[in-house]
């Protein structure tokens, strides 16, 4: 069983966390928890067929962080 995306994602991210396998998911955590621009962040997914804003990483993000949750980076 792989790792469900920490903290309380919306639905665009979960949907994408959960299409992804587990080396994908291992590669893209760092990035997502960490200070990865989130523009580049969402044309790197963009360019592998994934469609996630900038504002809904940094939302995701944000709401982790007021929770409590670990930031990487």
């Amino acid at each position: 069983m792989t790792e469900p995306l920490p903290g309380a994602p919306g639905p665009t991210l979960a949907a994408l966390w959960d299409g992804l396998s587990p080396v994908q998911r291992a590669a893209l955590r760092p990035h997502l928890l960490g200070n990865t621009s989130a523009d580049w962040l969402t044309a790197v997914l963009r360019e592998h067929g994934h469609t996630v804003s900038a504002s809904t990483i940094r939302n995701y993000r944000r709401t982790h962080r007021q929770k409590g949750g670990v930031h990487i980076g």
